[in-house]
């Protein structure tokens, strides 16, 4: 059975084994992945005082919100991972999972008040 962002995901804290598997399992988004994380292009906010948490990495093109391990909201999340089903996972849910098991993102504490204004510029950019 192949290693999967959910094991990686379970995994205790990050060592080269993980990041050898993952290599093995994605290989080029994987790669791509460890680019986005090197480059500070992942972000985590969150709101107060309600403790709520959205991820974004920034992507080529535009900003994507990243549900950890669930969804992206990328073109080729939903092309190979939703409708084809040729993928697990797009290199965007990648990064946000390496980013958090190494610590290596941006993190914003934001006031609850800025929660619309900002999802809905984070919506905005995929239309």
């Amino acid at each position: 059975m192949a290693f999967s962002l959910k094991d990686a995901a379970e995994a205790k804290g990050w060592d080269e084994g993980i990041r050898d598997r993952l290599m093995k399992a994605f290989g080029a988004k994987f790669e791509k992945a460890e680019e986005l994380v090197a480059s500070s292009a992942v972000k985590k906010y969150v709101f107060e005082p309600s403790c709520r948490v959205m991820w974004i990495v920034v992507g080529r093109e535009q900003d994507y919100t990243v549900v950890p391990g669930l969804y992206c909201q990328c073109d080729d999340f939903y092309i190979n991972v939703v409708v084809k089903r040729k993928a697990s996972a797009c290199y965007h849910l990648i990064a946000q999972l390496i980013a958090e098991k190494k610590g290596m993102f941006e993190n914003f504490r934001v006031p609850d008040s800025d929660f619309i204004r900002l999802n809905s510029e984070w919506k905005k950019q995929s239309v």
